[in-house]
């Protein structure tokens, strides 16, 4: 079980596919371990070198109680890839693809903005530019957030279905929500409440103007948690950034659209710089039912 440590605390990762493909490396959300990715890493796994890891009081990590800040969590993310032995970007070189959603979509942003060498190309799934300015979600929404981090892994699948994903979904799929939430080991509720520190005090949007490498922002229209309003103001802040909404899809996209999420992300991180030959994308065609922001 490999680990990294940076300023004694300890860090888990876990590597999936070859080693010579292009480095990608996924941030989960509050409170989940990287196991709340599913099967998505060995699906990347085809096309990328796939890197997950356990953010701080989740999984085997190692925990930390108190205030806890954004930029302490991407300064983790930076050791994981120091291990994996990603040297940083230099000209077309080096670098790593990187895909955050929710909490980990604001780690990757702070990555991109503190360390943009390490970063060849971003993309944000259902997160926000600051907590302060963000739409907020519903009050019947934050009461079943507040349930979910007091009750850590003693919530009930009905309350996590209703908040995470869409009624649709949880009609269809009865016993998935309940089987996925057991084995992404929610972090226990101090250890959670130290991460939403983190989510509370997060206010990059002065700065995104800075992110120059290419960026996907990615939503569904029915996230209950971060509402779909956030996408669309964080894209804006972007330059160039490309907005794709997935239609029928709540906060946990990845879990409910787990092919669509595959092909939109190795679309955009599998598209060719500017100036450079294009490559076989036979197979990455845009998700069924995603869309545009306003005016594309």
């Amino acid at each position: 079980m490999p680990f990294t440590t940076r300023e004694h605390h300890r860090i888990h990762y876990t590597t999936h596919g070859e080693r010579s493909s292009p480095p990608l490396l996924l941030v989960m959300g509050m409170g989940l371990s990287s196991r709340g990715w599913g099967a998505l890493p060995e699906k990347l796994a085809q096309h990328f070198f796939v890197i997950t890891f356990d953010n701080r009081g989740t999984g085997h990590s190692s925990t930390r109680l108190g205030f806890l800040k954004m930029r302490e969590m991407a300064d983790d993310a930076v050791a994981v890839l120091d291990a994996v032995g990603i040297p940083p970007r230099e000209g077309s070189a080096g670098g790593a693809n990187v895909f955050g959603i929710s909490m980990g979509g604001m780690i990757a942003q702070e990555l991109a903005l503190r360390h943009p060498e390490r970063v060849r190309a971003l993309a944000l799934g259902a997160t926000h530019a600051s907590y302060l300015v963000s739409r907020k979600p519903s009050l019947c929404a934050m009461v079943d957030f507040v349930s979910v981090v007091a009750r850590g892994r003693r919530n009930r699948p009905g309350v996590i279905g209703r908040l995470l994903t869409t009624p649709a979904f949880v009609a269809a799929n009865p016993d998935v929500v309940g089987a996925w939430f057991h084995r992404s080991d929610h972090a226990r509720p101090l250890a959670a409440l130290t991460q939403l520190s983190a989510i509370l005090g997060h206010h990059t949007s002065p700065r995104l103007n800075q992110i120059a490498c290419p960026t996907l922002v990615l939503s569904g229209d029915q996230d209950r948690l971060v509402p779909v309003q956030n996408a669309y103001a964080l894209a804006r802040l972007i330059p160039n950034a490309r907005l794709v909404i997935l239609q029928g899809a709540g906060h946990v996209f990845p879990l409910e659209q787990e092919d669509q999420t595959a092909r939109a992300l190795m679309e955009h991180f599998l598209a060719p710089a500017p100036g450079t030959a294009s490559i076989p994308s036979s197979s990455l065609r845009n998700p069924p039912g995603a869309g545009s922001s306003p005016g594309e």
